[in-house]
This record gives C-alpha cells, sequence and structure tokens, in this order.
C-alpha cells in the first residue's frame, strides 16, 4: 500500500480553515493576499463584541493595509463587510 498523502490546499482569503500563517505568541491565523494587504484573525480571547463573536464559532480576520493602517474591511464567514455594516448586520440586535 502506497504511504499516504497530505494534499495541501493553497490558502484562500475567503476560507481562513485554509490559512496556514499564525502569528507571534497568540498563533492566530493570518493571510497576506496579492495586493500585499494583511489579514488578521480576530483573538477570541480579547474582552470585545467581535471577540464574543468569534468565540461562538464565526470566523471574523481584520484587514490591514501594505503600509500597516485597517482599511477598515472585516471577513465574516467568508465575506467581506465594512466595519459598520458589519457591526449593524452582527452585532446590533
Amino acid at each position: 500500500m502506497p504511504p499516504a498523502t497530505i494534499e495541501t490546499v493553497p490558502p484562500k482569503l475567503t476560507d481562513m480553515k485554509t490559512w496556514i500563517e499564525r502569528t507571534g505568541h497568540t498563533k492566530l491565523r493570518s493571510y497576506r493576499g496579492e495586493d500585499g494587504n494583511f489579514w488578521l484573525e480576530q483573538n477570541p480571547a480579547k474582552r470585545s463584541p467581535w471577540a464574543t463573536f468569534a468565540k461562538k464559532g464565526h470566523d471574523v480576520a481584520w484587514e490591514f493595509g501594505a503600509e500597516g493602517g485597517y482599511t477598515g474591511r472585516i471577513l465574516i464567514d467568508g465575506d467581506i463587510y465594512a466595519a459598520a455594516e458589519a457591526t449593524r448586520k452582527f452585532l446590533k440586535s
């Protein structure tokens, strides 16, 4: 029987489960797009509404531009939202 092989799936922005890069001591998932922008997983250990949302099983990541500043976009469960739109949709009842 041939040895088992592990297929690697290239990371895809909208599927955080494919992200293989991890940050320093927090080990949060991250992704760098072809445009140079950097996406960072929400730390569920933080005390914020978004951390609470992530603790409930949602994939949440924040986008930072190639120069390092926050772009105002959030990836939630595979879809990209403006911060205000995401807050209205997911955090305001």
